[in-house]
C-alpha cells in the first residue's frame, strides 16, 4: 500500500471515529472543551490533518 491509500486510510478512520465520539459526546452533554482536545487527540493518533 503507498503512503497516499495509507494516508486516506488512516483519515477515514480518524473521521469515523471522531464522528462516532462526536455523537456521543453530543447525547451525553460532554464539554466542548473536552470533546476539542478528544478530537486532536483522535487525529494524532491517526498521525492525520483534521482540515476538511
Amino acid at each position: 500500500m503507498d503512503k497516499t491509500n495509507s494516508y486516506n486510510s488512516n483519515l477515514l478512520q480518524a473521521r469515523g471515529l471522531a464522528s462516532q465520539l462526536g455523537m456521543f459526546a453530543e447525547e451525553n452533554d460532554i464539554p466542548k472543551d473536552l470533546w476539542d482536545s478528544l478530537e486532536t487527540t483522535i487525529y494524532e493518533f491517526y498521525d492525520v490533518s483534521s482540515d476538511r
